[in-house]
Formats: structure tokens, sequence, C-alpha cells
């Protein structure tokens, strides 16, 4: 791929380029997973040496059952966040971005 394009249908073009091919990827990559986690199981340890990866183990976030009021409380507390942000303007984090959804 041309790394100075000079026309912006041109890096219009390259983008979608790219996010085709990092679609595809992610695909493998998926395809992949099962098989990977048994050979990482069979490692029988939580992190190991790779010669181009550290590969370690790590717990995903697990679901907890509250008491109801505490979840009274923080759908509460959610209101009054969302009441805020309409109206009140956000003081950083804000920018200017393009998204491409591919087409089927």
């Amino acid at each position: 791929m041309n790394p100075t394009p000079t026309q912006p249908s041109d890096v219009i073009d390259q983008m979608v380029a790219l996010r085709k091919q990092l679609a595809q990827l992610e695909a493998q990559i998926e395809a992949l997973k099962p098989a990977f986690f048994e050979a990482c199981a069979a490692q029988a340890v939580d992190q190991f040496q790779h010669p181009q990866a550290v590969i370690y183990r790590r717990l995903t976030p697990g679901k907890w059952d509250y008491p109801s009021d505490l979840i009274e409380q923080e759908h509460r507390l959610k209101q009054q966040k969302r009441q805020f942000q309409e109206t009140h303007e956000p003081v950083a984090g804000r920018e200017v971005i393009w998204s491409i959804k591919l087409a089927p």
C-alpha cells in the first residue's frame, strides 16, 4: 500500500482495505481461540515465556448478585449522572472520529 496517498479517495480506499484485512484476521483469531486456550492450559502454569511474547492467564470480571437496596442506589445514581450530563458539557474526552462499517 502506498504510505503517502495524495487523493482523499485513495486514503479512504486504503482504510477500507485495511479494515477488511483486520476483519479477516479477527475471524481467524476467533477460530483459533479454543485450540489456543487448550494449548495454554496444557502448559499447567499461569504465565510462560514464548520467543515472541509473554503469555499469561487472567480472569474476566465476575458477576455479582447485589442486594436490592444497592441496585436501587446504583439506579438512582445513574439517573442523576444522566441528568447532569444533559445540563453540562464534558470537560475532556471529546474527539472527532470517523468510523467504517464494512458492507456485507
